[in-house]
């Protein structure tokens, strides 16, 4: 399918700008993964929304750096402690863009104008009375069938046993 719909605006409300705010609040794996790449300064943390270990990550490279100054193999351990990190963060990806996904598809289809006062979903007028029962329906099809008029709907027939 093209992309085209996407630049193309219509104006107003609805599905289609709920679609295109959609479109664009969306956080994509592919991108997540190539931040990945360049864990050391927690771009993939910000992109998926996690200041908090943004900063942890960028606070690791620069501790990091400072340790490789004093002492190298201070640093290799630290290094292989955000290796380590790093492979959980692949782990955690996945999970974090479908929660953030299914978070946003909440926020836009929801985020929706109020419904009018008084309505109840499908139903335009609450039904009068009670429901027909079964037997009620059935004498209704019958007289139908038969080209007679249908019996009025409160009205006892022989066959409906007295309450």
């Amino acid at each position: 399918m093209s992309e085209g719909w996407k630049r193309r605006d219509l104006g107003g409300a609805g599905l289609q700008r709920a679609n295109l705010e959609l479109a664009a609040r969306l956080k994509r794996r592919a991108r997540a993964w190539t931040l990945l790449a360049a864990a050391p300064l927690g771009l993939h943390r910000a992109y998926l929304d996690d200041p908090k270990g943004a900063w942890a990550w960028r606070g690791a490279t620069a501790v990091a750096l400072a340790a490789a100054l004093w002492d190298w193999r201070v640093a290799a351990a630290i290094v292989a402690g955000m290796v380590v990190a790093a492979a959980c963060d692949a782990w955690w990806i996945d999970r974090r863009v479908t929660a953030l996904n299914k978070r946003i598809r909440r926020q836009v289809f929801l985020a929706g104008e109020a419904p009018p006062p008084g309505y109840t979903g499908r139903v335009l007028a609450p039904p009068a009375g009670r429901p027909r029962s079964f037997a009620e329906q059935e004498r209704a099809l019958r007289a139908a069938a038969a080209g007679a008029a249908p019996p009025a709907r409160d009205e006892p027939s022989a066959d409906t046993p007295a309450r």
